[in-house]
């Protein structure tokens, strides 16, 4: 058995459509995997969806002003053209919206059905908020409470006593913030490889599985 822990960026690369093969993981993930994932990582993956669809609406908003701009322009065949062509861009920034919104939940669902969660435990919330507070500069991950509380669960769960001997890996293709050599030290004590990529860790995990 392989202990697999996946994040928010997880689902969010499912959800735009830029990991296909997380998709194809979380739907059917082999017998010898099991997937965890924070639980705190479904409020983080709702923030994240609310920003984006912030951006699209005003993109929408941009797109109609400059619509209307072109349409009062008689004069050019261009700003007419223009204005043909934004009819459909803010049609398809509208059905992108809808897809980004049917891809997570899809994503979320699946995930709540083929992984287990992982509870914020009470004292790495508050150490994590007295650090971020007090030793910012001191917390693995700089100025993200997030991702800080996210780290530290997922390498609180792999140290338990209680925690399975099993080989554990960890796929984040957040590398601004984990693809970093003390974070990648702290993932590794805690006896986790760090994968940037679904792909990553599937070439890894069927290679051990021929061998």
């Amino acid at each position: 058995m392989t202990i697999l822990y996946i994040e928010t960026n997880f689902l969010m690369s499912i959800a735009e459509g830029q990991d296909p093969q997380a998709d194809l993981l979380l739907f059917n993930p082999p017998p010898s995997i099991q997937i965890y994932i924070p639980n705190i990582c479904y409020i983080e993956s709702m923030a994240v969806f609310k920003q984006k669809k912030q951006a699209i609406t005003n993109f929408t908003k941009i797109m109609n002003e400059r619509r209307r701009e072109a349409r009062r322009d008689l004069s050019s065949n261009h700003a007419q053209s223009l204005a043909v062509n934004l009819d459909q861009a803010i049609i398809d920034n509208n059905y992108l919206l809808n897809d980004l919104d049917t891809r997570l939940s899809s994503a979320i669902d699946r995930q709540q059905a083929k992984s287990k969660c992982i509870y914020l435990e009470n004292h790495i919330l508050q150490d994590t908020c007295s650090a971020i507070l007090t030793q910012p500069g001191q917390m693995l991950v700089n100025n993200d409470l997030m991702d800080n509380l996210i780290l530290r669960t997922i390498i609180h769960h792999a140290t338990l006593p209680t925690s399975p001997r099993q080989e554990k890996a960890f796929i984040s293709n957040n590398t601004k913030d984990f693809d970093k050599p003390e974070v990648k030290y702290a993932l590794r004590n805690a006896g986790i490889r760090y994968f940037t990529m679904t792909q990553h860790f599937l070439d890894w995990f069927n290679s051990r599985s021929l061998t």
